[in-house]
C-alpha cells in the first residue's frame, strides 16, 4: 500500500537494471561519459613507383610496380606555405676542339704562286678547333730557280695548336693524305720549304695543312688561332 504524503524513492541501480531489461543500450537522461577525442588517421601510403630501368632495345620503362608505403600518422600543418629551394645551375659545357672535317675533305685555301720572286702572296684562315686545309702552289714562270712555300700558325695566349704539313709530289697533281707529316717549328710555329723550278714541265705542288689542338681550354674568341700561308710571287 502507498502511504500518502511520502515520496517513493527508487534506487538508481534499479533504474539501470530496468533499462537493460528493456533491451536498450541508451543511457538514462542526466547520465554521460567523458571520452578523450582520438587523433585523426594519417593518409594512406602512396603506391610504389614503377621500375625505372630501360630496356636496351626499347625506350619504354620495363619492370614491376613497387609496394606502397605504410599509412602516415596525422599531424599539424605548421609547415604549410614553405617553398622548395631552387636547384643549382648545371655546369658549363666544355669546348669541343675536334676537327669538323677530315684530310680527304680539307677546306680549300685556293692557289698561291710559288716562283722565287721578291714578294710574298698571302692567304689567311682562322678558327677555334682542329681543322684540315689544302693549298696548291703554282709554277707560273718556267725559268731555272726555286719554288717556295711557307705556312705559319699563331696560337692565342694559353692555347697550343700544332701546325702539321703533308707535302705532295710534283709528279702527282693531287693532295696526299697518306704521306708523313712535318711539324712546324718555333713560336709561332712555322714551316718553310723550297723545290726546283724546272725550265720544262710545270712544278705545281699540293700541301695538306693540319691545325691540331694540343692543349688549353679557352673557348670562342679566346681560342682563336690564325693560319697564314704564303707563296713567292714572280
Amino acid at each position: 500500500m502507498h502511504t500518502p504524503g511520502r515520496l517513493l524513492v527508487i534506487p538508481a541501480v534499479l533504474l539501470t537494471l530496468a533499462a537493460c531489461a528493456n533491451g536498450t543500450d541508451e543511457l538514462m537522461p542526466g547520465y554521460y561519459e567523458e571520452q578523450a577525442g582520438g587523433g585523426g588517421l594519417g593518409g594512406d601510403g602512396g603506391a610504389g613507383g614503377g621500375d625505372l630501368s630501360v630496356s636496351s632495345s626499347s625506350s619504354s620503362s620495363v619492370g614491376s610496380t613497387g609496394v606502397g608505403g605504410a599509412a602516415g600518422e596525422g599531424g599539424d600543418a605548421s609547415n604549410e606555405g614553405d617553398e622548395a629551394a631552387g636547384g643549382d645551375g648545371g655546369a658549363a659545357a666544355e669546348c669541343d676542339y675536334a676537327a669538323p672535317n677530315t684530310c680527304a675533305l680539307a677546306a680549300d685555301l685556293g692557289t698561291l704562286p710559288g716562283d722565287d720572286g721578291a714578294d710574298w702572296a698571302v692567304e689567311t684562315a682562322t678558327g677555334t678547333t682542329s681543322k684540315w686545309f689544302k693549298v696548291r702552289v703554282m709554277d707560273e714562270v718556267n725559268w731555272p730557280g726555286s719554288e717556295r712555300f711557307r705556312a705559319t700558325l699563331t696560337s692565342p695566349p694559353g692555347m697550343n695548336f700544332d701546325l702539321i704539313i703533308y707535302q705532295g709530289e710534283v709528279e702527282v697533281n693531287a693532295p696526299d693524305c697518306f704521306t708523313s707529316g712535318v711539324r712546324g717549328q718555333g713560336t709561332p710555329e712555322s714551316f718553310t720549304t723550297t723545290w726546283n723550278d724546272r725550265t720544262g714541265p710545270d712544278d705545281h705542288l699540293w700541301f695538306i695543312i693540319e691545325v691540331r689542338h694540343v692543349d688549353g681550354i679557352a673557348c670562342g674568341e679566346d681560342a682563336k688561332w690564325t693560319l697564314t700561308v704564303e707563296g713567292r710571287a714572280p
